[in-house]
């Protein structure tokens, strides 16, 4: 037996392309809140340069979340463009408490701008072959995306290529994978990867619980688990520390210490191209 859990964005999606207007507008929402009109030079010359800097050396600059590493900060724009609001927060002296700039920051500019990806999803290539392929067996959707979002976007790809409309109500959303619980052990509590000086997080316990939800009702075990995502860290650390194959969909942005890891585990395998996924899951 094998159960499949797939991350949506940025695995079933081109995250650069369909981020686009997210980063467009959170830039602009920046602009207006240090003063300055959309489009501002020097506010998009910030931009450019941390993306610059992340991009360099994506082992130094991880993705904060409630004050912990927890993902590398450049896989996709979503998480790089928390780093860019500190940066054009701090030089224009914006909004200098930590806490409303986590609340602004991770949510009302998130959702606000994440909305206007929605209507217009930009799915990597073969995307629509595999899902459809995939009918028939015990695959989900895992997702730290809204429910239905992804099921929307589930939607808008069954009506390009059908055959996926099965998968709208296996879409399992709010994973929180970023958040870590350090009282839970049902997970070692970090995992060392070499060229990372930092540790990776093991404990994210909300999303543990629902792939172990899903698996507790296919009478299956970890062992038996597949999942595939872009970001290792995030997706794909956590199960296969408790047994699971995993599959890391490369991008241009993959950062080479997660590529190397994933080539040298015997239970891991580097994704090129989405059509490799059924025969790495289901071999």
């Amino acid at each position: 037996m094998t159960v499949l859990a797939l991350d949506f964005d940025g695995t079933m999606t081109d995250a650069e392309a369909e981020g686009r207007p997210f980063r467009d507008g959170y830039l602009e929402d920046l602009c207006s809140l240090v003063g300055r009109d959309a489009g501002d030079a020097e506010v998009l010359a910030i931009a450019d340069q941390i993306e610059a800097k992340l991009a360099e050396a994506p082992e130094q600059h991880p993705f904060l979340w409630m004050g912990r590493a927890v993902a590398p900060a450049t896989v996709d724009p979503y998480l790089r463009m928390v780093p860019i609001a500190h940066a054009i927060l701090d030089r224009f002296g914006v909004m200098k408490d930590p806490a409303d700039r986590g609340k602004l920051l991770g949510g009302v500019l998130y959702k606000y701008n994440y909305a206007k990806t929605l209507g217009r999803p930009v799915f990597r290539a073969g995307a629509g072959e595999v899902l459809r392929g995939l009918a028939g067996r015990d695959a989900w959707i895992v997702t730290n995306s809204d429910t239905h979002a992804v099921a929307g976007k589930v939607s808008v790809l069954d009506a390009e290529s059908g055959g996926v409309a099965w998968l709208t109500s296996r879409v399992r959303g709010h994973a929180r994978k970023f958040d870590v619980d350090d009282a839970w052990t049902g997970a070692d509590r970090e995992l060392a990867l070499p060229g990372l000086s930092r540790p990776v997080l093991l404990r994210r316990r909300m999303y543990h619980d629902i792939l172990k939800a899903i698996l507790d009702a296919a009478g299956a075990t970890f062992a038996e688990l597949v999942v595939i995502g872009d970001i290792f860290e995030l997706d794909l650390a956590m199960p296969l520390a408790l047994g699971a194959r995993v599959g890391l969909v490369a991008s241009p942005r993959t950062p080479p210490y997660e590529r190397a890891f994933v080539e040298a585990n015997p239970r891991g395998r580097m994704i090129e191209h989405l059509t490799e996924i059924p025969a790495f899951a289901f071999a």
